[in-house]
């Protein structure tokens, strides 16, 4: 049952990452310094999924649990969208032991 949830949280996280990559590539009111952090972070979250290694430790040494919650919170005014995908990516990550 474990691995089915990990697997199904991998899974969700990908999508959930997918959707907050095309919400970045199709907003112009994020700055562009931003959308580089994110889409960068958002590529690297998959690429270490993509390779079975998205432990705690690696999110840890990337800070990608800290990046995510400080930008979700800069967003939830102006781009709520963006911000309720953020929290749900934080959210998959925390069920993930992330």
């Amino acid at each position: 049952m474990h691995n089915r949830t990990k697997n199904g949280d991998q899974s969700e996280l990908k999508v959930r990452l997918r959707e907050l990559h095309d919400h970045l590539a199709s907003t112009s009111s994020i700055s562009a310094e931003d959308k580089a952090l994110l889409s960068s972070m958002v590529n690297g979250i998959l690429q270490l999924t993509e390779d079975q290694q998205l432990t705690p430790e690696a999110a840890d040494e990337h800070n990608l649990r800290e990046l995510f919650e400080q930008k979700s919170l800069i967003y939830e005014a102006q781009h709520p969208k963006l911000a309720f995908t953020l929290h749900e990516v934080l959210d998959i990550l925390a069920r993930m032991g992330i």
